[in-house]
């Protein structure tokens, strides 16, 4: 098998010139003729004209909608735009958490006398 590929990448290598103008023929056909072609419209059949103009193309003057909601469409103000050099509110830093101390002695639950 080693053999079969290493042979084979020589007479690539011995051949390149017509290898490369090979791809290139190859490349050029596909640009100049085959993108000339008529689609087949028989594809379509009984495709909805949402799944047919699915990214525009011919014979898709316009996108077909999803209607907007009932309630119409969220509107959110747009924040206002920056200016160069205007002060901007800044917010302060959170305060540092407060750790309490530790007890200084361990308080140990009273004794039962009678024990």
């Amino acid at each position: 098998m080693k053999q079969m590929v290493a042979r084979l990448f020589r007479a690539a290598l011995r051949h390149r010139g017509l290898i490369t103008g090979t791809l290139v023929a190859v490349l050029l056909v596909n640009l100049l003729v085959i993108g000339r072609l008529q689609p087949n419209d028989s594809t379509h059949g009984d495709l909805p004209l949402a799944a047919r103009c699915q990214g525009g193309g011919p014979g898709c003057a316009e996108q077909p909608l999803i209607p907007p909601p009932v309630g119409g469409l969220p509107h959110f103000d747009a924040p206002p735009a920056p200016i160069f050099g205007q002060l901007v509110l800044v917010e302060p830093a959170a305060p540092a958490a407060v750790h309490e101390a530790p007890p200084l002695a361990l308080e140990r639950p009273p004794r039962a006398a009678f024990a």
